[in-house]
Formats: structure tokens, sequence, C-alpha cells
């Protein structure tokens, strides 16, 4: 799997979890979320280890690791997803299946039930639909690997689609919007296609793409969309960050970042702060998520990155906005306003890192409106 950077490990099966003390004190904390959704606040995080192949759930307000999660056997311990009320957790494994994880039963103190789904494509990247009812995973950066497209009630793969010859990253817009990008596009003629492409996902999984291209002229890594889906950001593997608004995929601003690749970006829960892991460092900016307009901040140094496809790995809690990045053999919490380090999530080599889906819209959004008239 040549696409794949520093797939390398082996792994082994097997079912693990954590002190059972640690989870009693946790009980009636996890508990509320798990069953009301509350709005904002995540109360847990996940991040895949890829050391390890194990996934760990962790407390966002204390730090502390509430449970070591084995999931399928596979060449990477990938990307990670979680539904929006934190019942229900997704990890790849590069392997062509992605593994299920029952968290709810975190709530009653019992083991977690862990399951797999078989797919068409290795499963490196994921993203989960806003509705939540739809996961997309991609492969490993190879070609002739399918977009794959699994029913989170029926927990099947229901599509499969092929727009392009590869596709390294897939990431939903809060809006439905699904970006894709991919290397090759539809030819092996050189020069590549290197691109970004805009699509949309029909309830049934069929996929149509909205016709509009985007490309900064090198590979792409990922792409990230902000809240309220008008504006987004395109990363590339030579240090390019371009950013672009919606509809239309149309070019905004461009950033020459201060690493070799642009590995993963996310925004903050309003929108105007954007957040880019590169191979060496996290990369601040001011961001306006209606016009994609960009003004650099802070850089901090953290340890190095492989640069996967299409893999967050940067993460944000929307509640307190910091952020969670890889950092060697622990989840670095910064502080989103200089970028110093606030404390950590011991763990082995992070991969993806993430919280559930629970901002629909950005609040600046909503000002803009309310001026308008």
């Amino acid at each position: 799997m040549h696409g794949l950077y520093c797939a390398k490990n082996e792994k082994s099966q097997s079912a693990q979890w954590c002190a059972k003390s640690i989870l009693k004190e946790l009980l009636a904390f996890l508990c509320l979320p798990l069953v009301a959704g509350s709005a904002y606040a995540a109360s847990l995080g996940m991040v895949a280890d890829n050391s390890s192949d194990e996934l760990r759930l962790f407390d966002v307000q204390t730090g502390i690791t509430i449970a070591s999660l084995k999931g399928s056997t596979g060449e990477l311990s990938g990307d990670c997803a979680l539904s929006e009320d934190e019942s229900i957790g997704y990890s790849s494994h590069a392997n062509q299946q992605i593994s299920v994880y029952q968290l709810s039963r975190l709530a009653t103190g019992d083991v977690v039930d862990t399951s797999s789904i078989e797919i068409s494509n290795a499963g490196v990247d994921m993203s989960l639909s806003p509705d939540g009812r739809m996961l997309v995973s991609t492969g490993a950066g190879n070609a002739y690997e399918p977009l794959s497209f699994i029913d989170t009630v029926s927990m099947t793969e229901v599509a499969v689609a092929e727009p392009f010859l590869d596709h390294t990253s897939a990431e939903f817009c809060d809006d439905g919007t699904l970006l894709l990008t991919t290397t090759y596009g539809h030819t092996f003629a050189m020069p590549f296609d290197n691109a970004m492409y805009d699509a949309r996902l029909g309830n049934d999984g069929e996929l149509t793409l909205t016709g509009n291209r985007l490309s900064s002229g090198e590979q792409p890594n990922n792409g990230s969309c902000a809240p309220g889906s008008k504006a987004g950001v395109l990363l590339d593997r030579n240090a390019g960050l371009t950013s672009f608004t919606l509809p239309g995929l149309k070019k905004a601003d461009f950033a020459a970042l201060h690493s070799a690749t642009a590995v993963a970006a996310v925004f903050n829960r309003s929108g105007d702060r954007l957040y880019v892991r590169t191979t060496e460092a996290v990369e601040a900016f001011d961001f306006n998520p209606l016009n994609g307009m960009m003004q650099a901040d802070w850089i901090q140094a953290v340890s190095h990155s492989s640069e996967y496809f299409g893999i967050d790995q940067i993460a944000i809690d929307l509640e307190s906005g910091k952020l969670y990045v890889d950092g060697g053999q622990s989840l670095l919490i910064l502080d989103p306003e200089n970028g110093q380090q606030t404390g950590s999530v011991p763990t082995g080599d992070a991969t993806g890192v993430c919280f559930a889906q629970r901002q629909r819209h950005s609040p600046i959004l909503d000002v803009a409106a309310l001026n308008s008239h």
C-alpha cells in the first residue's frame, strides 16, 4: 500500500478493559451526555493509538483515560468518529473493515461491545454525515479503491462510488456537502489532477458530483469545512493552505505553511479561528467563515507527524476551545490563544482524534444574517 505512509506496525487482536474504579468515579458524569446529548459540551474524546492498535477514550474535562478498546487487526490504527450522542464510536484500520464500539455501555459499567463492518476499500479516512446517518470511508491513497458508504443504522456498507481513480480524503460540511480530494482524478496522464471536488450524497448512498473543482497545483492531503458551510480549506503536501468559498469551491486565499505537508485542520465553534496540523507544528489563523480570508497568528512546534491521507490528527473540544494534537507518546492539549501546552492524554502513536459532532452552523452566520436586514 504505497499510498499510505508509515503503516508498519504488526497488530494483534484481543479484548481489553481499563480499571473499573475509574469508570465508577466517572459514571454519573458520563450518564447525562450519553442519554441527553447536551447542546455543545463534549464530555468524551477518542484517539486512535497506532502503537497498541487501541482506541482510547478520555474525559475531556480531566484528561483521564476511561477505556482502551481493541478493534480489528489491521495495518494502521487510523481515523476515528463519534456519534452526536456519544453512544457509538468508529475507528479505521487499513484492513477493509471499520470497527464499531457501543459506547453507551460505559454508562452502565458494562464491557463495550465491539464489532466490524466489511467495506470495499482499505479504510483510512472517515467522516460522518451531519445527521449521523452515513459514514464515508476512503482508501489509502491508492488507485482503484472506491469510496465506501456505511449506513449507521443497519451498520452495513450500502453503496460504493468511484468518481475518481483514487480518493485521498473525504470530509462532510455541516450542510451535507461532501469534499473529496484526489491525486489522479480521472486519468494517470501527467500533470496529475491534484484537486478537490464537491459532491452530494443521497439517502441511499448515491454520490453526485456537483461539478466544481479546486486545485493548489500540489498533491492534496486533506480538507476541512468551516461551520456554516460557506468556506473551508484545502491542505496539500507542499506546505500549501488554500481557502475557498461555498457553493462553487471558489479560491479565496492562500498561505504558505512552515512544514512540508499540511496534514489536517480544524475550526473553532464560531468558525473564526483555524488550526492546521503540519508535519512539524500547529499553525493558527484568524479566519473569516463567510469569505475564506485568512490571517496568520501563532506557530507552535510539536513532535513529527506522519502525513496520513485524510486522517484528522488534530481536533477541538467545542466547549473549551482547547486543541488536541498528536505529540509523540501523548495526545497534547494546547491553548487555542497561544499554542502553549496545557495538558496531555497518555497514548502511543496517536493518529486520528475526534469528538462528537454537535455544532451544525456558525454563530457568526446568525449575526451576519441579522445585520443584513
